[in-house]
């Protein structure tokens, strides 16, 4: 861990200047900063997950992401394959969408198949899913959006998943049926 001339850790000190969305001029201020957090902000993610400090986590990727930061979407999936609980699946999803290439499919997909017995009744994070899937853009993405419209899964997804694609008219979806 490095640290600042203070003493403190400069993972602390960068956390203290991370609220909420940043923009890619915001984290790059940050980390201009404290230039370790380029080489590091990875590692500050995995160790604040293998800590449980959640809050911690949601910082780091809110500044990492904009840095595209070597690593990021590696340390995301693992979080989210790890099923934590009390993380922010929801953001950690979006991020992926966000940084994530064709590897990041995977991953998504499992938290979709995992989180829609409890993501009733609106399935906020599966929609999350969906945008990510859609964001990536991949022949994989399309090809497990596809699979998403499929009569298995509920009508508030299939609907989602189909919207994504522009399909569904083509599938005869009613929206008013589907999302009732």
């Amino acid at each position: 861990m490095t640290y600042a001339e203070d003493g403190k850790p400069q993972a602390d000190l960068v956390e203290s200047l991370v609220n909420g969305f940043l923009t890619e001029q915001d984290a790059r201020a940050v980390a201009d900063q404290y230039p370790d957090t380029y080489g590091s902000i990875v590692l500050w993610i995995r160790e604040a997950a293998g800590a449980g400090d959640w809050t911690s986590v949601g910082k780091f990727t809110n500044l990492a992401a904009p840095l595209r930061a070597a690593g990021l979407d590696e340390v995301v999936q693992g979080i989210l394959d790890s099923g934590a609980p009390g993380c922010n699946a929801e953001d950690l999803v979006e991020i992926l969408g966000e940084v994530g290439g064709g590897s990041a499919v995977a991953c998504l997909f499992r938290v979709a198949e995992r989180s829609v017995s409890e993501d009733a009744p609106a399935y906020w994070l599966c929609q999350k899913v969906i945008a990510s899937l859609g964001e990536i853009g991949a022949p994989q993405a399309v090809e497990c959006l596809r699979r998403m419209t499929a009569s298995s899964w509920p009508d508030v997804v299939r609907w989602h998943a189909a919207v994504e694609l522009e399909i569904e008219e083509e599938l005869g979806f009613d929206e008013d049926r589907m999302l009732a």
